[in-house]
């Protein structure tokens, strides 16, 4: 049986060819990350952010501060489109900038007051909704999932580390 977006409830992996496989753990995994980055873009959506702010917004939860060349390194992003986006941050008033005090070409960046309450809540709605969304599954099935994903993981770490002939 499957639900209305073509979800099967349950897979039995008699009788699959490693294609049907492959097609099935990418739809699984197409509609779980879907249904797992949501919240995170409503959040960015009300709070008129993009995929990129939010990214570093997310990063000041991890430490309070940090330099433009951080983030760049961070985010493998371009340190033109690192300044445009601080910039923006902080016209918006949701990061400061501070130089340092021992050498005054490096500038730290901060939340702001605004920006801390902004991410806070934004972080909150995402967790209460991912917390939705394991409603009804049980202790058994979240560690089988989590022990297939782990394999999954490690074949794709052990591909990606042999070289190719």
């Amino acid at each position: 049986m499957t639900s209305k977006t073509n979800v099967p409830n349950s897979i039995s992996l008699e009788g699959h060819d490693r294609g049907e496989l492959s097609a099935a753990l990418d739809n699984c995994v197409s509609l779980l990350t879907e249904a797992v980055s949501f919240a995170a873009t409503l959040e960015m959506e009300r709070n008129n952010l993009d995929s990129n702010e939010y990214a570093v917004m997310e990063l000041f939860s991890q430490q309070s501060e940090w330099t433009a060349t951080q983030l760049v390194e961070e985010l493998s992003l371009d340190p033109s489109h690192i300044s445009r986006l601080v910039a923006h941050l902080v016209d918006r008033r949701l990061l400061r900038r501070r130089r340092s005090r021992t050498d005054r070409r490096v500038v730290h960046l901060a939340l702001t007051d605004s920006g801390s309450d902004m991410i806070g809540e934004a972080r909150d709605k995402v967790r209460a909704y991912r917390h939705r969304l394991l409603e009804g599954v049980g202790r058994e099935e979240f560690d089988g999932f989590f022990t297939t994903a782990h394999k999954v993981f490690q074949k794709y770490t052990e591909i990606r580390t042999t070289p190719h002939g």
